[in-house]
């Protein structure tokens, strides 16, 4: 929204001029010469576009302008005559001249010529006019100054007689507009450069309402300024007041001569509104530079002066955050600009009768079906509230939005206007976006059922833009983006089977809502692609777009954090957690629990491992997705990996020598074996998943060199573990002929009386035998 609800009736700004008529005729094929309003001549009264000047009726074929100034128009704006000064008739009238007025007027003198079959002497009105939207250009002097609505403009006399300019004892009238936009004039005293103070000693200072040094003015003595009229259009500012020449205040207010030569004073600035301890308008310093911010001028009221020259023209001509129906009450207050995907709130004030609609006709005012094409996209009757009671309404512009839509009242006809859309809010609008390769490119879009909504934003300026979606650019589909020579943003999709411009055929897809604002490339044309099309910019590879993840990553470029990922989970899968089982299979027989200690450390560190690898993929792919056969055969690893130490912290007891184990401990055996050992296999079959994953994503014979040396790797494990039980199976076999010719005490088979979990409690005890009596067995020695 161009600084939004500014104005009530059009950026266009328009004139009025009145013309009394004499008689009413019938108007003819030809213009006559002859008119009774020859001679006549009249001010043209402004609207809107800072028009001004002198119209005069040379003779019924033409009219005569000095000192036009006029903004410029769009190219439908014409000289207009009507039958009447309201909308309705303005409405309903017709061009009386050709002469174009769509650029800038300053201070020129016109002539007018009418065309053929216009009469004046049938018109009521004559106007500058634009029937595109219904908009009136059309008061004259007094103070007038491009400034923001919060502005004030101050002009008076300097005190007579002093040796340079200055604004000190100067009698200033300070003018500007209200909060509710009401324009004010009052009568000021400056005593000092600063805004208007009172002291200890109760002595008032400063740039001060005359009113103020009095205490109080019951009989109109002490502020002689009065205003006249005043408005704001396109961002100008205009006060027109009257004054004494001579005033019975001779104490705050400085005679003017009107024959002599007099220093006045001018200033700009911001002001402060009024408030419960201070009830009056406190004009700021100006704070800019002399000429620019205030002056000094010799002035003699008796010679003509004309040095103003041309109309001013505001860089915003839209500033006006508060919008007054015609009773004076505010109809919308809101500001900043409308973004797309960024809700826009306003508040209602104007009226029961006054319902607020955002709609696509520039002229509003359509509860009766007028435009049958209009499309409403907020409010409807009952968007409507008073100031004690206002109604708040959320609008929320969406990529569907046009650029410019309109803001006005249900029931009145162009009580409002303009609301630019603009796409500052791009990422607001989408659910996902990533950054291409190279950061040259942004792409956006939103998933729907059917259908893809797809955004592209290029960082540098050129000629075209477009986004292929393939392998490659050659057997790819592409959009490209591009303004054409009128100035139009174009979308089209194409498909491309090779590298030159013969290859590039455009689809019949069907593309909605196509929008495009700028145009990588050197030029594009929808029609005889040749050479000069040929893109000047590229990706320097392509990217893979994860349309239901949001994501994006390079092909054929594998991400160094993955390869740390990958790194930790051979670590942990191949070594670690293999490691520590093998520890448990086939270090028992060594003395001590030095077994135990490396089956613990090698689990645990093997597990901080693993989770500390899925923490660092899970950081480069923003996310944890269940989607691929990888990332399931890990999370089912990874599960059964943890799953160990909580297994072995509920452990049921071992029971004593000669004691029968229980089935809870038993079952636990099995599980503890059997999770752990189905654990390796799994994770071994996830480091296998995730090459192959890395294979078909990123490609490469890297990838391949590394699955082989992961199968080498395995099956030298695998070789591994086959002597170990070979030499466990031969130890065992060894150990039970050695026990037949030896002396044998307790138990002959192994004391596995060891806590897995609390080493220091490593061997139990056996039991006293209660008789006292003691077993020998006794075996005879063969020789």
């Amino acid at each position: 929204m161009a600084d939004p609800l500014p104005l009530l009736i059009l950026v266009l700004v328009l004139v009025l001029l009145t013309v009394a008529s004499s008689a009413a005729a019938a108007a003819a094929a030809a213009c006559r010469r002859n008119t009774s309003l020859a001679g006549f001549e009249a001010e043209l009264a402004m609207a809107q576009h800072q028009l001004r000047g002198v119209v005069r009726v040379v003779d019924g074929c033409s009219l005569s302008v000095r000192g036009f100034d006029m903004l410029a128009g769009s190219a439908a704006v014409r000289w207009w005559g009507a039958a009447g000064a309201d909308l309705r008739n303005l409405s309903l009238g017709a061009p009386v001249s050709d002469l174009p007025l769509n650029r800038t007027f300053r201070g020129e003198n016109l002539t007018v010529p009418l065309l053929p079959g216009a009469s004046l002497d049938a018109l009521a009105v004559l106007a500058v006019w634009d029937p595109a939207t219904a908009s009136d250009f059309g008061h004259i002097i007094g103070l007038e100054s491009a400034v923001r609505s919060d502005y004030y403009m101050a002009f008076g006399w300097a005190a007579p007689g002093s040796s340079s300019p200055s604004m000190i004892h100067a009698d200033a009238a300070v003018t500007g507009f209200t909060e509710e936009g009401l324009p004010f004039a009052e009568d000021y005293f400056i005593t000092q450069y600063s805004e208007c103070l009172l002291n200890k000693d109760g002595k008032v200072e400063g740039v001060c309402p005359d009113t103020i040094y009095e205490g109080s003015d019951p009989v109109g003595l002490v502020n002689n300024t009065k205003l006249i009229y005043g408005h704001r259009r396109d961002g100008v500012s205009f006060v027109r007041y009257e004054r004494p020449i001579i005033s019975v205040d001779d104490k705050y207010d400085v005679p003017i001569n009107k024959t002599d030569n007099m220093t006045v004073i001018w200033a700009l600035g911001q002001m402060l509104p009024p408030d419960s301890l201070r009830p009056y308008y406190l004009p700021q310093n100006h704070g800019g530079p002399q000429e620019t911010a205030f002056g000094f001028r010799t002035l003699n009221l008796s010679e003509p002066v004309m040095d103003c020259v041309g109309p001013l023209d505001a860089e915003d001509k839209e500033d006006q955050d508060l919008i007054s129906a015609d009773g004076k009450t505010p109809l919308v207050v809101t500001s900043g600009p409308a973004l797309r995907g960024v809700p826009v709130k306003f508040s209602i004030q104007a009226g029961h009768d006054v319902a607020l609609y955002i709609t696509s006709d520039p002229i509003g005012g359509n509860a009766t079906s007028r435009n049958a094409t209009e499309v409403i996209y907020a409010g409807g009757p009952e968007s409507e509230g008073v100031p004690a009671s206002p109604t708040e309404l959320v609008w929320l512009p969406d990529r569907n939005t046009p650029d410019q839509v309109y803001y006005h009242s249900l029931y009145e006809q162009k009580m409002g206007w303009k609301v630019q859309v603009v796409d500052g809010g791009i990422s607001d609008m989408y659910n996902n976006s990533v950054v291409l390769d190279d950061q040259q490119v942004s792409l956006f879009w939103t998933l729907s059922d059917g259908s893809i909504s797809i955004a592209a934003r290029g960082e540098k300026k050129s000629g075209y833009l477009a986004i292929g979606f393939g392998t490659g650019m050659v057997n790819s589909y592409a959009y490209v983006g591009w303004i054409d020579s009128n100035g139009t943003g174009r979308v089209n999709s194409y498909w491309i089977d090779g590298k030159d411009a013969m290859n590039v055929h455009s689809t019949s897809e069907n593309l909605t809502y196509v929008r495009c604002h700028l145009g990588h490339g050197a030029r594009w044309s929808d029609d005889n692609l040749n050479n000069m099309n040929m893109h000047s910019v590229t990706s320097s590879k392509p990217v893979r777009v994860l349309l239901l993840r949001g994501s994006a990553e390079a092909e054929q470029d594998l991400h160094p954090v993955l390869g740390v990922h990958g790194f930790m989970m051979f670590v942990s899968w191949g070594l670690l957690l293999p490691g520590g089982i093998l520890a448990a299979r086939y270090l028992k027989h060594v003395k001590g629990d030095g077994w135990f200690q490396i089956h613990v450390y090698l689990q645990y560190s093997g597990i901080a491992i693993m989770l500390l690898g899925v923490l660092f993929a899970a950081a480069e792919l923003r996310g944890f997705y269940l989607s691929s056969l990888h990332v399931k055969f890990g999370v089912t690893a990874i599960a059964l990996a943890c799953a160990q130490p909580l297994n072995a912290y509920f452990r049921p007891k071992r029971p004593a020598n000669g004691e029968v184990a229980s089935s809870r401990r038993i079952l636990w055996e099995y599980l503890h074996v059997i999770i752990g050992r189905s654990s390796v296999v799994v994770g071994v079959v996830a480091l296998f998943s995730g090459m192959k994953q890395l294979g078909h994503r990123y490609g490469g014979e890297n990838v391949k060199e590394v699955t082989w040396a992961l199968i080498l790797w395995v099956l030298l494990g695998a070789v591994l573990v086959l002597y170990l039980e070979y030499m466990e199976i031969k130890r065992r076999r060894s150990e039970r002929n050695s026990f037949r010719g030896t002396w044998v005490l307790g138990n002959s088979e192994e004391d596995d009386s060891v806590d897995l979990l609390h080493p220091e409690g490593a061997t139990t005890k056996p039991e006293s035998n209660s008789s006292g009596i003691m077993e020998v067995q006794l075996e005879p020695l063969t020789g």
